[in-house]
């Protein structure tokens, strides 16, 4: 794991810490009471963009998509709550990717990948998954399926993000048993 990466999850763990998240799902409205720089507002985007941030002096306002489905927003609030933190100074609008692997290698720019690193993290951290999640390898396809959209509700993500985040944890659980 590269030290950007451990970055990323230690500000995650900063922020989980800061407003008590336990158990799914992360409440923006906790983060936003406890980070009070931060700020949410529905918008009109331009086409193919899910959100973005905008530096007004010490606030961050996030504009996402109106109209979009909750989950999806959520996923790019989270997004753009990494830009917030990672690259402080800079505005970023965002096309966000839902097919999101920490074990894939990043995009062409690796801040995006960041950033998508960062809200999978924020939104659906792995130990709280595992903590939650039952043993995938042994459910039947219909199971997997149930389970998946269950999760995804539960955590108030897309399929697509849960369906990434369940590969993630396959790869841990791998090589956690390599360890033991």
């Amino acid at each position: 794991m590269s030290s950007r990466e451990n970055e990323i999850i230690s500000l995650v763990t900063f922020i989980h810490n800061r407003i008590g998240f336990r158990d799914p799902p992360f409440s923006m409205l906790e983060f936003c009471a406890a980070f009070t720089g931060f700020e949410l507002l529905p918008a009109e985007l331009p086409a193919g963009f899910d959100g973005e941030i905008i530096m007004k002096g010490r606030r961050r306002i996030i504009r996402y998509r109106s109209g979009s489905k909750p989950a999806s927003n959520r996923f790019a609030i989270g997004h753009e709550i990494g830009h917030g933190f990672l690259h402080e100074d800079q505005e970023f609008q965002c096309k966000v990717s839902n097919s999101f692997s920490i074990f894939k290698p990043p995009p062409g720019n690796p801040k995006e990948w960041e950033a998508d690193y960062f809200s999978s993290e924020l939104l659906v951290p792995l130990p709280a998954l595992n903590r939650l999640t039952k043993d995938l390898p042994g459910l039947s396809p219909p199971e997997a399926a149930r389970e998946l959209a269950r999760m995804a509700g539960l955590f108030g993500v897309p399929r697509a993000v849960m369906k990434s985040r369940f590969a993630d944890l396959a790869r841990l659980r791998e090589w956690e048993c390599e360890f033991l």
